[in-house]
């Protein structure tokens, strides 16, 4: 009888010899039938990175290749930096508050946020091609009530009357800045800029930075920071509108919209289909997946009344910009108190990219802290230090070595193609492929929700290409002990396999030319 827990050679052999008696489903791949352009894959620096910036060199160089590396980590590939509005001691909690570069109106001091900047520095070291600067407030200086979140009887914004030019100036200066930075470490075009954060949130808390923006509010940020843009000559993009709700992409938030007798959400239509504004846009329009993953009720059913409106906008590219899963969840799909390093979350999150990518076609998907020290799932690598002298802990998780499953082979420029055969299930088997034309590559990513393994034959439809299949490599991220993203034997071309219980499995079939 051979142990289970030594399954390492075991595995290898099921991969490739399917258990006897087991019927496999077959999976047929065509790379002529092409959807989305995939753009990246992401998460941010907010906040964690300004206290992990300073730790000791090898923890600092540990954390970035867990999030950054294509052989020792995840390989994202797009890194999310966000610009303070500046230290606030009325936010309960130090680690949700964060330097601004601002000390006076077109004044700044460039050694502020240290620890980010250091991590900006690492994701461009360790080649990650895709930045965005994101804001969660402006300056207190510009704020009706003088701080970074908001109170009541301010109005539909905390922005002060008229400071929207004031504000685009401040985010193109720290843009320009970048491009230009003496220290070429930190030297960074920034690809897309975001000035406003789930707009349609109150943010009269005490939690972190933010502020509420109704439509029109958002509209004039827009216009005046498109202007500065193009009179400083920076290519940097601007990406809206990084709703907190999916369902407020295609309805109002009735109860702001109520509150403040403006409209705040229907998203698409008020800003894809305003002329004045979608032309000032990138291209792209980003929304968060808060709320979005309740079996039953939201997981599908918004995303079926997104792609709807998506559909209404043909041209547009969508992102998913942010989300976390803060309750840790257990086998059976139920909340968990405490933070979950293993499958459980990885699982749930899969589950919600796969259907982002494959009902909404995402273009990028981003996790949103890449490092945390609280006691929920809301990063990707985990630490206890609070506070200095304390020990430099790092944890990885399950879910960092999952998103790593797609992160890490599906890069940007990749195309999702078809890959048809039994329905995906949302409580079993999903999957989806991706293509890299001119190298000849054809990823697919499977998702086993079910606690047994699937047997699947892959059969690729090539068309007139004069391509011979040179390997069929699986990698796969489970609970059992090694494998994180781990690499097994090539499969025999031809041959159905395993794919185990309860895993991600990416499989990554290279073709030579006849």
């Amino acid at each position: 009888m051979i142990s289970p827990t030594a399954p390492f050679l075991l595995t290898a052999l099921l991969l490739a010899c399917p258990l006897p008696g087991q019927q496999p489903r077959t999976d047929t791949i065509d790379p002529d039938v092409e959807h989305q352009v995939i753009e990246n894959f992401g998460a941010s620096d907010c906040w964690s990175m300004q206290k992990l910036g300073l730790w000791s060199q090898a923890s600092r160089e540990r954390v970035a290749d867990l999030l950054f590396s294509q052989t020792k980590g995840a390989g994202l590939s797009c890194w999310r930096f966000n610009i303070g509005g500046g230290i606030n001691p009325q936010i309960s909690n130090s680690w949700r508050t964060a330097e601004t570069f601002e000390v006076a109106e077109g004044k700044y001091d460039w050694t502020h946020q240290a620890g980010e900047r250091w991590f900006l520095a690492a994701a461009k070291a360790r080649g990650v091609p895709q930045f965005l600067a994101f804001v969660n407030s402006p300056p207190g200086r510009m704020m009706r009530n003088g701080i970074t979140f908001t109170t009541k009887g301010l109005g539909s914004t905390n922005l002060k009357p008229g400071f929207e030019g004031q504000f685009a100036q401040y985010l193109v200066d720290i843009l320009d800045h970048f491009r230009n930075n003496p220290d070429p470490s930190e030297r960074i075009v920034f690809d897309y800029v975001s000035p406003v954060n789930e707009p349609q949130g109150e943010w009269n808390t005490t939690k972190q930075e933010g502020t509420r923006n109704s439509n029109a509010d958002i509209k004039k940020i827009a216009v005046e920071l498109a202007a500065r843009l193009k009179t400083r000559k920076l290519s940097t993009q601007i990406a809206l509108i990084e709703s907190s709700r999916m369902a407020n992409m295609y309805s109002l938030n009735e109860e702001m919209t109520k509150e403040y007798g403006v409209n705040y959400g229907n998203y698409i239509d008020e800003f894809l289909g305003d002329p004045a504004i979608s032309p000032l846009l990138s291209g792209r329009f980003l929304y968060h997946d808060y709320s979005s993953d309740v079996v039953g009720k939201t997981l599908l059913e918004w995303r079926q009344q997104l792609r709807k409106k998506q559909d209404q906008y043909p041209g547009w590219k969508f992102w998913m910009s942010e989300w976390c899963c803060t309750a840790p969840v257990g086998a059976d799909g139920a909340p968990r108190r405490g933070r979950d390093l293993t499958m459980n979350t990885a699982l749930a999150v899969a589950r919600v990219m796969h259907l982002d990518l494959t009902i909404n076609n995402v273009s990028a998907w981003q996790w949103w802290l890449g490092a945390t020290n609280v006691n929920t799932n809301d990063g990707l690598v985990y630490t206890d230090y609070q506070k200095p002298g304390d020990p430099e802990t790092v944890y990885s998780s399950r879910l960092l070595w999952m998103i790593g499953n797609y992160s890490r082979f599906i890069r940007p420029g990749m195309r999702r193609i078809e890959l048809s055969g039994v329905e995906n299930d949302i409580q079993g088997l999903m999957r989806s492929a991706y293509k890299d034309e001119a190298g000849r590559k054809i990823v697919a990513v499977y998702v086993n929700m079910a606690s047994e393994p699937q047997r699947v034959g892959l059969h690729f439809v090539l068309g007139k290409r004069s391509w011979k299949l040179q390997s069929l490599t699986p990698y796969i991220t489970s609970d059992r002990e090694g494998d994180e993203l781990k690499a097994y034997p090539p499969l025999p071309a031809g041959q159905a396999f395993e794919i185990p219980a309860r895993s991600v499995m990416t499989i990554v079939a290279q073709f030579a030319a006849r």
